[in-house]
């Protein structure tokens, strides 16, 4: 009786087990499909204007959505629990077959590839971020047109990140459609990158020594790292690329030294010579790996004298050969000028885009940043109790954790990333390595723990059913794996790299690239101070600064020197700002105050020249600016500050601005600061002020509106005297609006 009622249990267990997967499957992959279901509002006329009589859809759709989700999940376990299940062992033979993993898994990550990686910079999409992708279009025009490109150019990341997808379409693009196949090249060099995260992968796997299942525990893992993108970590795409394959090489190197000498041997040699070559692709992640390769030879002395020396002399060669053939293709003025460019994104790189972490949270926001950190801290954990079982004997102790103290230093040098950029869109590329250090151990825990006793496994039909739902519902929910999608990305390809560049350009992008071009062809160089290097690329101009990027030019040497380079070049028009780029985006600091030197320098020496939609021209004056006073109305403050504040505070002040003797609008207004009247900050004179018109009985008037944000930032605690002045055009004269008032900044 007792064994009945065991079987009955046992029975009802693993009946209650598949009901819940069924249902739980059913609804996760029913929900996507269910919820498109619209059934519209039809010619129903009450007289009620709503959501669903402008959507044309009707009140019952939701009904039917629930009643398909209420009804399907039972009547699919039916089915299930009443179907012979030797159809489904024959079915799991074929499921379980070498080529079936390779052939599912293959496509999935190939389509993985093209929906993610190959995604990540849409090629027929208008292009809306002129500051990211502006990055590898903007230091085309300086490695083109200008001697010596590298002494005369701060490049942000690097030149095979910067520079290389732009100069291959140049070269390869039959049209006007450079951008289009510049983006191709850049998606091109993350799908690179992601092909190294599953070289990593496979290291690592026979690194832990797995035997059983090898191909599909390293298929699965695959699939786990697309899964898990963008939760824990983010990839790290084109800028992780050199670093990622460095590492891959290096886990490679590790795991055949003493089996395979003299591939070993050849390894060890391009390691080497990776390492300065690297920082022609990308700086700080070429910095990262010298940290891990420095920290990887300090280990090496632990290991085995085969290992050691060919890990040693091997890249010595190699670090030595690159580094002759640098210097002879580029010249020692050139090399210097990278290694000068590296030593001072090294000095200032944190001070110019640091953020601080956020609280310590359970969201998913917080974790992006403190998950890694947590992770890397229970290993070190493990890493100092093993030591102590060692006794504190160095030797055994690294050659028994080797493998795993490379990949914490690898992660920890690479949590830069994350602390010294704290926004969340760079934050979570930091746990990138952390994550791989997560799927090691993972694996040695597969190796010691689960591998030898999987003879004892019986998985039953049931139980096998069990497991590839849950596979299945992995998949189906990863947006990545879109093979549809992926299919019609493809598809649409050819077509997508032929769109012209007027094609993919914002409306009022193209407005003043058509507008200003004539005028800017007759210069040498352009500069702007929005931190955009999409228009050096469509003025096809190299920067008038070797800063082309203001936003990389804050500390005060940088930007004096870009102000020298001004007064040198003497570029007839430049773009001061415009409705986005007038602040970072991610810390909202004003260029006016994170680029105070060199913005109050072009109100000195340019005029306000053109305004195409927001996007504000100034030209080179040649005489300078006359202050006036008047007894004329010109104008009103209005927004006067009456307490004291932060100087991490936002004041914005407003009024409105006219010249009376020309009877229409300011053509802007000034802030100064101080009894010498330095100007700190200026303003469009364009908002609608109707009430103006109605006093002043002149429709002229209606634009007479003017905001101005002080920067608060660049003044010190105390007391300050502030002017606002209308300006004039005709005759470059600035004319005080209202009284002199003054403003109080706090400790």
């Amino acid at each position: 009786m007792n064994d009945i009622s065991k079987l009955k249990n046992k029975k009802m267990k693993s009946i209650l087990v598949l009901t819940l997967c069924i249902s739980i499957t059913s609804w996760i992959i029913l929900i996507p499909i269910v919820n498109s279901i619209k059934i519209p509002f039809g010619s129903h006329q009450n007289g009620v204007i709503s959501l669903a009589s402008i959507e044309n859809i009707s009140p019952y759709t939701d009904y039917l959505k629930y009643i398909i989700l209420l009804l399907t999940p039972p009547l699919i376990a039916t089915l299930v629990l009443n179907i012979n299940q030797k159809p489904f062992k024959k079915i799991f033979q074929v499921l379980n077959h070498r080529y079936t993993w390779i052939g599912v898994s293959g496509l999935l990550l190939l389509v993985w590839l093209i929906n993610t990686p190959f995604n990540q910079f849409k090629i027929s999409s208008t292009l809306i971020d002129s500051f990211h992708e502006g990055e590898f279009l903007g230091f085309l025009p300086n490695f083109l047109q200008l001697k010596q490109p590298f002494i005369n150019t701060v490049l942000i990341h690097g030149y095979g990140v910067d520079v290389l997808p732009s100069w291959l379409a140049k070269n390869l693009a039959t049209q006007n459609n450079g951008i289009a196949v510049t983006r191709l090249f850049v998606n091109l060099e993350n799908v690179i990158t992601c092909l190294g995260y599953f070289w990593i992968l496979w290291e690592l796997i026979n690194l832990a020594n797995i035997r059983k299942h090898r191909l599909k525990i390293f298929l699965l893992s695959c699939l786990l790292f697309c899964v898990f993108d963008g939760i824990f970590y983010k990839f790290d795409g084109r800028r992780g690329t050199s670093f990622i394959i460095q590492l891959a090489l290096t886990l490679r190197f590790f795991r055949i030294a003493e089996t395979q000498t003299n591939q070993a041997q050849w390894l060890s040699v391009l390691i080497g010579a990776s390492i300065p070559s690297s920082f022609f692709y990308i700086y700080d992640r070429a910095i990262y790996f010298i940290a891990v390769y420095l920290f990887t030879c300090i280990l090496s002395l632990f290991l085995p004298n085969k290992t050691k020396i060919l890990w040693i002399k091997g890249t010595l060669i190699g670090i030595i050969t690159a580094s002759i053939v640098s210097l002879i293709l580029l010249g020692f003025d050139q090399i210097n000028a990278i290694i000068s460019q590296v030593l001072y994104w090294g000095k200032y790189g944190r001070y110019i885009s640091f953020i601080p972490l956020p609280t310590l949270e359970l969201t998913w926001t917080s974790q992006n940043f403190w998950l890694s950190m947590l992770v890397q801290s229970v290993v070190l954990v493990y890493l100092l109790l093993d030591f102590k079982n060692y006794g504190f004997k160095l030797l055994p102790f690294i050659q028994s954790n080797y493998l795993i103290i490379l990949l914490w230093v690898s992660a920890s040098v690479y949590m830069r990333i994350t602390l010294d950029r704290s926004d969340i869109a760079h934050a979570y590329h930091g746990a990138l390595i952390t994550a791989f250090l997560g799927f090691y151990l993972v694996y040695l825990g597969y190796k010691n723990i689960i591998e030898p006793q999987l003879y004892k496994f019986n998985i039953t039909t049931l139980q096998k059913t069990f497991m590839l739902l849950i596979l299945a519902t992995i998949i189906l929910t990863e947006p990545g794996f879109n093979l549809i999608k992926g299919i019609e990305k493809i598809a649409q390809l050819p077509q997508a790299l032929s769109t012209p560049n007027e094609a993919l350009l914002k409306p009022d992008y193209l407005e003043a690239w058509n507008t200003l071009k004539p005028e800017i062809d007759q210069q040498s160089c352009f500069y702007t101070l929005t931190s955009e290097g999409l228009w050096y690329y469509l003025f096809n101009k190299p920067s008038c600064s070797k800063y082309g990027y203001v936003l990389y030019a804050k500390p005060t040497v940088a930007q004096q020197q870009v102000i020298q380079e001004l007064n040198e070049t003497k570029p007839n028009i430049l773009l001061l700002t415009n409705e986005m780029w007038y602040h970072n985006p991610w810390d909202l600091v004003l260029k006016s105050e994170s680029a105070a030197l060199i913005y109050q320098d072009v109100l000195k020496t340019y005029q306000p020249y053109k305004t195409v939609q927001s996007h504000w021209f100034w030209k080179r004056s040649n005489q300078p600016l006359k202050f006036t006073q008047t007894k004329l109305l010109n104008g009103s403050i209005e927004s006067i500050p009456t307490q004291a504040i932060h100087q991490q505070d936002d004041l914005l002040i407003g009024g409105w601005s006219i010249l009376p003797q020309q009877s229409k609008p300011a053509d802007a207004v000034y802030l100064s600061l101080g009894e010498n009247n330095q100007l700190i900050a200026v303003g469009q004179v364009n908002i609608a002020r109707p009430d103006v018109v109605q006093v002043l009985s002149n429709p002229k008037l209606e634009q007479s509106g003017w905001m101005i944000r002080v920067p608060t930032a660049i003044l010190s605690p105390g007391n300050h005297q502030m002017k606002v002045w209308s300006y004039d055009s005709k005759t470059h004269q600035l004319t005080q609006i209202g009284k002199s008032f003054n403003l109080t900044i706090l400790d």
